[in-house]
């Protein structure tokens, strides 16, 4: 989780990323079949949110973790996610594959939401 060095501090003294890093650690150590990402990344700034969407992804591969991300951010879902499911008002509206959801949205919202417009 790339923490060396850094068990000896103070929740205050990590920055957002580390104790990001520091909650994932926590909920893998009980070694999970899945795991739920409330907007993990909402706080962080675009680089580090690019850096940590890598690692997380990463972690939950090599582990087998199932990971379900909730977001309102696009790009978080189409780089992390194999498959995405879009809602609206609370209804599923859309639900495969990332390259099928991108390619081929159902209707305009689905289109305009994947696209981050």
């Amino acid at each position: 989780m790339q923490l060396d060095g850094k068990s000896g501090r103070y929740p205050h003294e990590l920055s957002g990323g580390e104790r990001q890093r520091v909650a994932l650690a926590r909920a893998l150590a009980a070694k999970p079949d899945m795991i739920l990402l409330d907007e993990p990344y909402s706080n962080l700034d675009v680089a580090l949110t690019a850096d940590l969407r890598e690692q997380v992804r990463a972690v939950l591969q090599q582990k087998k973790i199932t990971g379900v991300l909730v977001t309102h951010d696009p790009a978080d879902a189409r780089h992390f996610a194999d498959r995405i499911a879009i809602m609206r008002k609370g209804v599923l509206v859309q639900l495969g594959l990332v390259k099928d959801v991108v390619d081929h949205p159902c209707d305009m919202y689905c289109s305009l939401l994947i696209r981050g417009r």
